[in-house]
């Protein structure tokens, strides 16, 4: 095309010089030479025009390359997730779906999975109702849990992510749906909630038993006294048996908190505070116990450790601290630094001596108190001022 439009050009110049010779056309010349700027003109609008043609042409070439590419891989991604992927709409059912969604359906193609009745994949068929009045509610489902049934009859439960597609009128058009069999991962948290009670069962009676055992141990020690004659023999058997009872409140405590939970030590010591505050009811009215604890979440073995050195401190202060029926009072406190515990237990009582070493006591409870604290690996100091004051700072569980 373009040749054939130069070639006219050359031809016409060449006329057009011939004329300008001849004198009696030479009054023409002027506008012969302006009719050829034009022509050249449009020649070389004809050329720019065609590049650009071409050039249109050439992006809508690449853009359908991209876009069947893309088409491609959409495609792709759409027939082999491992996901069950479907399109519905509310009144006819399904409009197209990927393998994995006929398969998890245990149909034998996506043709015969179209055909069949949506409802017939509910137990009832308001479920299926109450299913898309919720999309209709939420436009769109995230880790939705339900269940739908197969050709064969089988129930499965699901996990679902919906998307709804509602026109101008906000009515529902359609939904995606991305679906995920989750029926053995649903039956095996069933099995380890199932062994969660089991275990749980098991830790009560174990705690049942042991507080029946501590019952029969005080009775057996409690027969044994009754035959000394030895004051000395029998005060220890009495600090025993009171020993021993204590353990089978704190072991009841245990069983009320959940053995096989983490421990509120908090809410633990103040328990054991209370109780205490009854087991000496009579001393309670002229001795007042104030308490502060923070909640703090440990293992049961360090709250039966924490527990225990609370209750030889607070039953040495109680018995020995205000004699002669003096009245006092009592300081109680659990606090969290850092990632340490610090238990603070203060009277206003008669004190220790000045020469008092808690590495060196001799006696049981003392004794007692020191061992478990090292079990906690933490410190003990005790100080003599206006009273008696025991701190105890341990290592939080980590």
């Amino acid at each position: 095309m373009h040749s054939d439009i130069e070639k006219n050009l050359a031809e016409i110049r060449s006329k057009f010089l011939g004329f300008e010779e001849k004198s009696s056309v030479k009054s023409y010349y002027p506008l012969l030479k302006e009719k050829i700027i034009e022509l050249e003109k449009s020649e070389n609008f004809l050329k720019d025009k065609s590049v650009a043609l071409l050039n249109i042409l050439e992006d809508l070439e690449a853009e359908k390359k991209k876009t069947q590419e893309s088409e491609e891989k959409y495609r792709r991604f759409f027939e082999e997730d491992l996901s069950g992927v479907f399109l519905s709409t509310p009144e006819s059912g399904l409009k197209t779906c990927n393998q994995a969604y006929v398969n998890m359906m245990e149909y034998e193609s996506i043709e015969e999975l179209l055909k069949s009745d949506p409802v017939s994949h509910y137990s009832q068929s308001q479920q299926r109702i109450d299913f898309l009045n919720l999309i209709r509610k939420e436009k769109k489902l995230t880790n939705y849990e339900g269940e739908i049934i197969t050709k064969s009859g089988k129930h499965i439960q699901t996990l679902e992510n919906i998307i709804g597609v509602f026109d101008d009128k906000d009515n529902l058009v359609e939904f995606w749906g991305y679906v995920k069999d989750i029926t053995d991962r649903k039956r095996a948290e069933q099995i380890l909630k199932n062994a969660a009670m089991e275990k749980e069962a098991l830790h009560r009676e174990l705690l049942h038993r042991v507080k029946n055992s501590f019952n029969l141990i005080k009775s057996l020690m409690y027969l044994e006294r009754e035959k000394l004659d030895n004051k000395e023999a029998s005060k220890i058997l009495e600090n025993l048996e009171m020993r021993i009872g204590t353990l089978s409140k704190m072991y009841s405590l245990l069983n009320i908190s959940g053995i096989s939970q983490k421990i509120d030590l908090g809410e633990y010591l103040n328990q054991i505070t209370n109780s205490l505050a009854e087991s000496y009811l009579e001393d309670a009215i002229r001795i007042e116990i104030k308490s502060s604890f923070d909640s703090i979440e440990t293992s049961p073995r360090t709250a039966s450790s924490v527990g225990l050195i609370v209750n030889e401190i607070l039953t040495n202060s109680l018995k020995y601290a205000f004699p002669n029926h003096k009245h006092g009072n009592i300081y109680v406190s659990l606090k969290k630094t850092n990632e340490e515990a610090v238990i603070e237990i203060a009277d206003d009582g008669v004190g220790v001596s000045n020469n008092f070493n808690i590495n060196e006591a001799k006696g049981m409870g003392l004794q007692l108190i020191n061992m478990l604290t090292q079990q906690l690996s933490g410190t003990l100091t005790v100080e003599s001022k206006n009273g008696t004051k025991f701190k105890v700072v341990f290592p939080l569980d980590q």
